[in-house]
């Protein structure tokens, strides 16, 4: 996914994470809300991933 704010914040040492809270809850939202439907319309896909898991 790509997200592009105008004011990104940045936590750890090396800034190498995005401490915006929003966009947390927003991607959390949108993968938990699509990620299941694809995987159960692309059953062999789905075995594959859980597979390499």
């Amino acid at each position: 996914m790509s997200v592009k704010l105008d004011h990104p914040q940045f936590e750890g040492a090396t800034h190498g994470v995005l401490g915006n809270a929003e966009v947390h809850t927003c991607l959390r939202e949108a993968v938990r809300g699509n990620l299941g439907k694809w995987l159960e319309g692309h059953p062999e896909q789905a075995a594959a991933i859980v597979g390499r898991m």
